[in-house]
């Protein structure tokens, strides 16, 4: 799944990273709940999942993986698209087959508020 952000890939990359800009935007089911190096304690629906992040700062590269046996592995790939623009490709393993295209949706939406506000 891919999304056009219309800013600085370093920004978009910064607001998928950071573990407390995350928690702006992570789209319904899903609830940031708390934060232990780097794992993320996630809330969906009713269960707590662990999830553990690495970030390629050289390449823009976000991944994570669940430290239980779940279907929830993802890479996020962030890239200039010119002229202040970035796509961020977004490989999601997961049963809802709509999070993808949320999760892109909802990490435009932050960056957009957060960056390009006046």
């Amino acid at each position: 799944m891919r999304r056009d952000i219309p800013a600085l890939p370093d920004l978009v990359f910064a607001t998928a990273a950071e573990p407390q800009r995350l928690a702006g935007w992570l789209p319904p089911p899903l609830e940031l709940v708390g934060i232990n190096d780097d794992v993320l304690i996630l809330r969906e629906d009713s269960r707590l999942v662990q999830v553990r992040l690495a970030a390629d700062l050289d390449h823009l590269v976000l991944s994570w993986t669940p430290l239980a046996d779940l279907p929830c592995t993802g890479t996020l790939r962030v890239s200039p698209l010119g002229a202040g623009r970035s796509v961020a490709e977004l490989e999601v393993h997961h049963p809802d087959e709509t999070l993808a295209a949320r999760l892109l949706e909802a990490l435009a939406k932050e960056v957009e508020a957060t960056f390009t506000a006046g």
